[in-house]
């Protein structure tokens, strides 16, 4: 299974990727979990963040991940994923894809900002370069930083998850 997770930056992708990893743990036996700028540091250092070195990237993922799922691993993956074309590759190519979108808006991110992505000048997804909405997600989470909350939305993402294990 992959279990795609795309949202802006500091939209909680990596939160929601660790605590689905602990609780799939328990469940599965091998959980492994991509983290976009972990991959992009240790696969893709000869990329920028252009478009187009984005969407070489992006294939990248979906390559590594494909690899993963044909040994059984259960993939997760968080990451912007910003080509629509590739979300839907994704639906095709994988045999059990679930694509979470965690939505959150601009003010908040931008008031969080915990990396100063929003800082910098250039090649911003969702300051200069456009964030699209995600193609046919399984479920949207309106993400709001309250634990109580992010429990719950948690709850409702494994058990559509475990649906399909």
């Amino acid at each position: 299974m992959v279990i795609w997770i795309i949202g802006k930056s500091g939209a909680g992708k990596s939160y929601f990727a660790r605590l689905l990893v602990k609780n799939l743990k328990k469940k599965v036996k091998k959980v492994f979990w991509i983290d976009g700028d972990n991959f992009r540091k240790k696969y893709s250092r000869d990329l920028g963040y252009s478009i187009k070195d984005r969407k070489k990237n992006s294939l990248r993922i979906q390559n590594f991940c494909k690899k993963k799922e044909k040994i059984n691993d259960v993939v997760i993956c968080s990451l912007l994923s910003i080509f629509k074309d590739h979300q839907r590759k994704n639906q095709k190519i994988f045999r059990n894809y679930f694509q979470i979108y965690l939505k959150v808006k601009d003010k908040i991110l931008q008031q969080r900002n915990k990396k100063n992505i929003y800082s910098k000048k250039l090649n911003v997804v969702g300051k200069d370069i456009k964030f699209p909405e995600p193609f046919k997600s399984n479920i949207v989470i309106k993400n709001q930083f309250n634990k109580k909350k992010s429990l719950i939305n948690l709850k409702k993402i494994l058990n559509k998850i475990n649906d399909k294990l």
